[in-house]
């Protein structure tokens, strides 16, 4: 058993020897909304029909791990995020947005293919979000009580690597948790959701 991890760990050791690792930083935005149903427990909203995404600003850094064509992308970002309410209280507020600041944690499998100036990608993997601070609302007065931002999603990105220096990426994210916590027969799942555009440059 011990010869067996020796081995592994060597192979481990000598494939990140011969990877090529290089860092960047990403700017880009948001188009974040969340798909549902309805909210029957929140008895003073009739529905949320009309829902609508809303746009703000991502960025961070990331890192990108290359074994060939194949490589791991990881980066820590911050992310604006959240959703709009249009009609959401017949006969008062017309709008309502609600607002929630993340730090997200991103890996992905990547793979590139190499071509002589230009370099495109597919990638796939998970996102996982924590908020910081409590959700901002605007407009109507919306209990969050019930409500958990954390939330879990599953990212897919095509994008561009341009003379070695700069990432064009366009993602979306696939939310997996029901961000509204109410556990009711009738509650449909929650999920949030987001297409995101960003470009990345390579410092090292």
């Amino acid at each position: 058993m011990k010869k067996l991890i020796i081995v592994v760990m060597s192979v481990l050791l000598a494939s990140f020897a011969f990877a090529q690792f290089d860092l960047g930083i990403k700017l880009g935005a948001n188009y974040s909304y969340i798909d549902t149903e309805e909210f029957d427990a929140q008895v003073y909203i009739e529905q949320f029909s009309d829902l609508q995404n809303i746009t703000g600003f991502v960025g961070g850094a990331f890192a990108v791990i290359g074994f060939g064509n194949f490589g791991i992308q990881l980066e820590g970002l911050f992310s604006m995020e959240g959703f709009s309410i249009e009609n959401a209280l017949e006969g008062d507020v017309a709008n309502t947005t609600i607002r929630t600041n993340y730090v997200n944690a991103v890996a992905m499998a990547r793979y590139n293919i190499d071509l002589a100036i230009v370099a495109p990608f597919v990638a796939a993997g998970v996102n996982v979000g924590i908020p910081l601070g409590e959700a901002i609302v605007e407009g109507a007065e919306i209990d969050l009580e019930n409500f958990d931002f954390n939330k879990l999603g599953l990212a897919f990105a095509v994008g561009v690597k341009v003379l070695d220096m700069i990432d064009v990426e366009v993602r979306y994210v696939q939310g997996l948790t029901d961000i509204y916590t109410v556990d009711l027969d009738d509650t449909e799942p929650t999920f949030s959701n987001l297409v995101r555009l960003s470009l990345g440059l390579y410092i090292f």
